[in-house]
């Protein structure tokens, strides 16, 4: 991973803990809609997918590589079958480091 992506992931968790500690501020109490808590719930998850999508894929998908693509897969699929962070994140390591080697 290199620096700047880090520094991006940083970035993005502080703009999320920024924005949920906004609201309790702003709301003073009050509930929101349950489709604007739907969004907001939603943004930080649909911000990292993107970046990873940018990272993985590269500019203009120049950079895609099936092993890690089929890593990510493994990943998904194993949070599917409720293994959790910790799960998903091993079960994309040990797939892309399979592939990588078979390729």
């Amino acid at each position: 991973m290199n620096q700047s992506m880090l520094l991006a992931v940083v970035a993005f968790a502080l703009v999320n803990y920024a924005l949920k500690a906004a609201g309790p501020v702003m709301l003073h109490g009050r509930t929101l809609p349950p489709r604007v808590a739907a969004v907001i719930d939603a943004l930080a998850p649909a911000l990292l997918a993107g970046m990873l999508v940018g990272s993985v894929a590269g500019p203009q998908w120049s950079n895609l590589d099936p092993a890690l693509v089929g890593g990510m897969v493994a990943a998904t699929l194993a949070w599917l079958a409720r293994g959790g962070q910790l799960g998903g994140v091993v079960a994309c390591m040990l797939v892309t480091a399979l592939l990588r080697a078979l390729l």
